[in-house]
């Protein structure tokens, strides 16, 4: 169910004239903010600035059961339109900065026509209209497709939920894991390297971080992960290039990965007693 202010309400009742266009809010995986309007130029609601971008979507279905709404986005933008920093929207996509962002569309209904004197805009004029999990089906040149799933989504899980396997069934860091994952984040520095193979100040046991993560918090490629080789005398390699080759100084920091065995359960986390694999089931076998 939808919510008005009672201002927004009085518009619609009162007013035979009011001017209408989109707000889009997107949260990245990483807490970022991106706000974004289909207003052809930039918008003050509530405080909050809205950039333009070029956005056709079609029209939502909502019902009140549980079945899973779905809508379709068509996104234009510039090669060069920047993210944020020195990353552009089309490599933020290609990054997976986009993996796992949440989308919230609100219908604006202006009681003042849009122009470039338009002050800012009370955030009481704002209708909350659809929630849902983005997701990038595909982005080239200077479009991107995409389409949003309502969170009634996230009740399409198997169940049960927990099956019997011989690895661990828990997520390295989630709630039933329980490791806490800032102990065992390091952090280095660039001293030199490539895009695939990076030379650092950190010191760990060569292998330590296969399969692990490594992500950039300065430099061009701040804000990317990348999935982890090997690592080896203070070179890390990834198994994906970064966009950029980092400089030195650049500031980093690296997880160690979780194989899911009982063995690295225990000595690499100690933490066996939420070790939730079944490494003891007798291995299927076909009777003649």
């Amino acid at each position: 169910m939808k919510t008005a202010s009672d201002r927004l309400k009085t518009l619609l009742l009162e007013s035979q004239t009011y001017y209408m266009t989109d707000l889009y809010e997107i949260v990245l995986a990483d807490g970022t903010l991106l706000h974004y309007t289909s207003c052809d130029i930039p918008l003050v609601v509530g405080g909050t600035a809205y950039a333009p971008l070029a956005v056709e979507r079609d029209g939502t279905t909502q019902t009140n059961d549980i079945s899973v709404d779905e809508m379709s986005l068509t996104i234009h933008t510039a090669p060069d339109r920047m993210l944020e920093g020195q990353t552009t929207i089309m490599q933020g996509i290609v990054a997976g900065r986009f993996a796992d962002a949440e989308l919230r569309l609100s219908r604006l209904f202006s009681p003042v026509p849009f122009d470039i004197m338009t002050n800012e805009i009370d955030a009481d004029y704002a209708l909350l209209w659809w929630v849902g999990r983005l997701n990038i089906e595909s982005a080239g040149g200077t479009t991107i497709e995409a389409t949003v799933a309502s969170a009634t989504e996230l009740l399409n899980t198997k169940f049960p939920t927990h099956l019997y396997y011989p690895p661990c069934i828990y997520t390295l860091g989630d709630i039933s894991c329980g490791v806490d994952l800032s102990k065992f984040r390091v952090n280095g520095k660039v001293t030199s390297g490539t895009r695939s193979a990076i030379q650092s100040d950190l010191t760990l046991a060569d292998g330590y971080l296969t399969n692990g993560s490594m992500r950039f918090t300065s430099g061009k490629n701040a804000g990317v992960t990348r999935t982890i080789r090997t690592n080896s005398s203070g070179t890390i390699s990834v198994v994906m290039p970064f966009y950029y080759a980092p400089e030195p100084g650049d500031s980093f920091s690296v997880l160690p990965a979780c194989d899911k065995s009982m063995n690295c359960c225990k000595g690499r986390f100690n933490n066996l007693a939420h070790y939730r694999g079944y490494p003891f089931i007798p291995v299927p076998e076909t009777a003649y």
